[in-house]
C-alpha cells in the first residue's frame, strides 16, 4: 500500500466508550464528512475492537487504525501513550485494558461514594474524570465541568487517585502486543526530564502535532524526537463536546512520515 504525501490523519479520537460525546459510528460520520483520510480511535485505557482498515462512511472511504490512550504514571506524575495496532488490537492488550478499566471503576465507585453520588454512564466503558464531572453537574452540585474539576477533581483535591501502573510498563506492554507508541501531548519540561528513560524503555514517537501549539514548541518537540531517534504523530484529541469538528486539525502524512512508515511495515 502506498500513502500520498498529501493523506490526512487525525490519531488521537475518542468515543462514547470513554469521555467522548459520541458513539463510534457517529465519530467515523463526522471524521468522514471533515474530509479526514486516516482516523486512530484512542480511547481511554481500552482497545478499540473495530477491525483495522478501510470503511465505507457516507461517499467517503475512511481507513481506521485501532489504539487507545493508556494512562501511567512516572515519579508521581500521570503521562498518557498512544498505541497504535495496525494488525487490529490483540486479545492479550485488551487483558490488560481490561484489567486498566477495572481499576477505573473501583476509583470511580469510591469517588461517587465521596461525594454522595449514584450511576454510572450507560455506554461508557473506561470510566474517568469527566463522568464525575457529568454527574456532579446532574446533580445540581456545580454550574458546569469546569466547576467540578476546579472544586472536586484536580489533582490537588485527592479525591480521584492516579491510575497506577508504571508509565514505562504502560511502553512495555504495547511494545510486546506489536503496537506502535507515542507519548500523547507530552509537557516540555517532562520531555527534558523523562524523555530519555522512555525512548530506553521502547518508546517510538512524540505527538508534537496539536492543535492551539506553538511552532516554538513544536520546533522544540522536533528537535528532541531528532535526538533520541523518535517520529513524529499529531492529533486533535477530539472528544466531541467543544465546537470544533474532526477535519478542522489534521496532520498530512508529509509531517509524519517516518510514523507513516512504521505503520505500513507493521
Amino acid at each position: 500500500m502506498t500513502v500520498s504525501l498529501n493523506t490526512r490523519f487525525d490519531l488521537h479520537l475518542h468515543t462514547s466508550a470513554s469521555d467522548g460525546r459520541y458513539d463510534l459510528d457517529e465519530v467515523l460520520r463526522r471524521c468522514a464528512s471533515g474530509g479526514l483520510d486516516w482516523i486512530a480511535i484512542t480511547d481511554h485505557d481500552l482497545g478499540c475492537g473495530i477491525e483495522p482498515g478501510e470503511r465505507q462512511v457516507g461517499d467517503r472511504i475512511l481507513r481506521v487504525l485501532p489504539g487507545a490512550e493508556v494512562s501511567g504514571v512516572h515519579q508521581g506524575i500521570e503521562y498518557h501513550l498512544l498505541c497504535y495496532f495496525p494488525n487490529g488490537v490483540p486479545q492479550g492488550f485488551h487483558a490488560f485494558c481490561r484489567s486498566q478499566c477495572g481499576e477505573r471503576e473501583v476509583r470511580y465507585e469510591a469517588a461517587l461514594q465521596l461525594l454522595g453520588l449514584d450511576g454510572r454512564p450507560e455506554q461508557a466503558v473506561a470510566l474517568t474524570r469527566l463522568h464525575l464531572a457529568h454527574a456532579l453537574v446532574e446533580a445540581g452540585a456545580v454550574a458546569d465541568r469546569r466547576e467540578a474539576f476546579a472544586t472536586y477533581l484536580s489533582d490537588r483535591h485527592g479525591l480521584v487517585p492516579r491510575m497506577s501502573l508504571p508509565f514505562v510498563d504502560a511502553i512495555r506492554v504495547a511494545r510486546e502486543h506489536g503496537g506502535i507508541t507515542s507519548w500523547a501531548h507530552p509537557p516540555r519540561g517532562a520531555i527534558e526530564r523523562h524523555l530519555g528513560t522512555f525512548a530506553r524503555a521502547g518508546l517510538q514517537g512524540l505527538e508534537a502535532l496539536r492543535p492551539h501549539i506553538s511552532g516554538s514548541e513544536r520546533r522544540y518537540v522536533r528537535k528532541q524526537a531528532r535526538r533520541h531517534g523518535l517520529f513524529l504523530t499529531g492529533g486533535s484529541d477530539w472528544h466531541g463536546w467543544r465546537g470544533f469538528e474532526p477535519g478542522l486539525f489534521r496532520v498530512t502524512a508529509s509531517e509524519i512520515s517516518d510514523f507513516v512508515d512504521a505503520l505500513l511495515a507493521a
